[in-house]
């Protein structure tokens, strides 16, 4: 879950985003929840929904081998930054929604959250390290 403080119009609104599925998010904006659709294209997430603003989140893809019935996913960098905490390690498990680290970009702090539940097979960042938009964060299997 992310919460936010969005000003659109000179009108001030408290946002809280909680994904619920890989194209799906409940958003609650000044205590009225909407059910949103999203389209992610390794950019900002724009929900779909009255007065909503760009949200940024991480981008999943999907990888999956012919030799293998393994899935692994590899949460990517949704916009430049630099990473400020790193709240997971190889071999913890997550569930969809855990913050797995925290990006400082364009001078706001972004949670990079797990989209789906799994174990973390690598990180690929430490604190303190710039990224590019679309570079590699944490693998989840």
């Amino acid at each position: 879950m992310n919460k936010f403080k969005i000003t659109i119009d000179e009108n001030n609104f408290d946002v809280t985003v909680s994904v619920t599925d890989h194209n799906k998010a409940t958003v609650e904006v000044n205590g009225i929840s909407y059910d949103v659709l999203y389209e992610s294209k390794n950019t900002t997430s724009t929900p779909v929904a009255r007065k909503a603003a760009a949200i940024p989140a991480a981008t999943l893809v999907h990888h999956s081998s012919s030799n293998t019935s393994s899935n692994k996913t590899s949460i990517k960098a949704p916009l430049p930054g630099t990473i400020s905490a790193i709240n997971v390690k190889v071999g913890d498990r997550v569930k969809r929604g855990d913050t797995l680290l925290v990006m400082e970009a364009m001078k706001m702090e972004n949670n990079i959250m797990a989209n789906n539940d799994g174990q973390v097979k690598a990180i690929h960042v430490t604190v303190g390290q710039s990224v590019s938009q679309e570079d590699s964060l944490v693998d989840l299997a």
